[in-house]
């Protein structure tokens, strides 16, 4: 039994048009005109296939055959980044979907459903894999009014104007057992050892901290070297002597980002007196990526010191590495190995909203290679034989773990 090949890439690319950026990558917010008309186009091919559909108070979506009892759950997300690429999250969506309607045209009795998480990405509330935290009871009804977007409307005002009703309740998972999310890499691993497919056995956790450097703001002419309280040159010591840091793992794992600065005055002839800096920390030991986190705020300090300015830092989120259920990990490597394909067991840098299932349900993940490593980014891509050979592997896993 093989997926309809032609039919996935042809999903795949109707969703790629769907987008508020035209010829500037894919940006489909959750809630917004481009989510809603990306679900109508995936609900109306479950509505053909006669599939049942429900969809919660948030907007996720769980469709399921008739006489599935949704035992096994298979999907991700269809909400991008803003300029973002065509292939996260849709591609496990798409693929999914096309494995219940291949079961669905030869016969075959199963207990899989498709799962679509609601705000994965967390572009309108800050807040990533939204959907899935709601529906692990990680957050709850306060949330629907606490999380708001940058004009201050929440999360249940912006559902309601998308035509969900935020009261409904959220989708109850009763009988679900395990989780399994085909996914693109979203980085460099798979194509650089010409592997078409990674079996995923742990998701990194996460620690971000934000960094408040405090100098002295004066005039950029008139003031010597020697006696700046420079708030950027500080960061800028700080942030290095951290990157040096975690480059120096021994396991080549642990990963360190500034991904948002500000600098105040802001101003080209004013030496800045404030800069803000978010700074996160990834590896797939939660231990060793708390050490790395003791060891950075150690160095920030002493650059601030250094500089002779004011140092603050403030804790945003933490999570731990989530590891994935080893018997499903043991299954699909086994797999993997019958059908001789060029694979590899290997960590996901990138958080994924089968991190959250694993509280509730056993998890597994699939990944396909990133072309050039790259994603969230407009070059996003991966070859036509990859994408079809991973929703193959999907549905051979699915008929594992799922048939009847």
């Amino acid at each position: 039994m093989k997926i309809n090949e032609k039919r996935l890439l042809h999903d795949l690319r109707h969703l790629r048009s769907i987008t508020a950026t035209p010829g500037r990558g894919v940006t489909r917010l959750t809630y917004s005109r481009e989510d809603q008309e990306a679900r109508n186009y995936i609900t109306s091919i479950a509505k053909a296939f006669h599939f049942n559909i429900r969809v919660d108070g948030i907007g996720n979506i769980l469709i399921a055959p008739p006489a599935s009892r949704a035992r096994v759950l298979t999907g991700s997300h269809i909400d991008t980044v803003i300029h973002g690429g065509w292939l996260d999250g849709a591609y496990g969506v798409i693929s999914a979907l096309e494995v219940l309607r291949t079961f669905a045209e030869n016969d075959y009795p199963h207990d899989a459903a498709l799962i679509i998480f609601a705000e994965e990405e967390g572009t309108n509330f800050g807040s990533t894999m939204t959907g899935s935290k709601f529906l692990t009871g990680k957050y709850g009804d306060a949330q629907r009014t606490t999380l708001c977007d940058s004009q201050g409307r929440s999360l249940s005002m912006l559902a309601q104007e998308a035509g969900l009703d935020p009261a409904e309740n959220i989708l109850p998972l009763t009988g679900a057992e395990l989780m399994i999310e085909l996914h693109i890499e979203q980085g460099p691993v798979l194509e650089e050892n010409g592997c078409d497919l990674g079996i995923v056995d742990t998701i990194f956790g996460q620690t971000t901290i934000r960094v408040t450097m405090e100098g002295l703001g004066n005039h950029a002419g008139a003031s010597p070297m020697q006696y700046r309280k420079d708030a950027l040159m500080a960061a800028c010591e700080g942030i290095l002597a951290a990157e040096k840091a975690v480059a120096s793992d021994p396991y080549h794992r642990a990963v360190m980002t500034v991904g948002r600065i500000n600098a105040s005055p802001d101003c080209s002839n004013v030496i800045p007196e404030e800069v803000i800096f978010t700074l996160e920390v990834r590896d797939s030991d939660t231990e060793r990526m708390q050490q790395y986190i003791d060891e950075i705020e150690v160095l920030l300090q002493k650059a601030a010191k250094h500089r002779r300015v004011g140092c603050r830092i403030d804790p945003i989120a933490s999570s731990a590495a989530i590891p994935m259920t080893p018997s499903v990990v043991s299954s699909m490597d086994r797999l993997a190995r019958e059908k001789q394909l060029a694979y590899r067991i290997m960590n996901s840098g990138a958080v994924h909203d089968t991190a959250m299932m694993a509280d509730i349900m056993g998890t597994g993940m699939i990944f396909v290679p990133s072309a050039s490593g790259r994603s969230h980014v407009p070059q996003e891509d991966t070859a036509e034989e990859q994408l079809i050979a991973g929703a193959n592997f999907l549905l051979d896993v699915l008929r594992e773990k799922a048939g009847r």
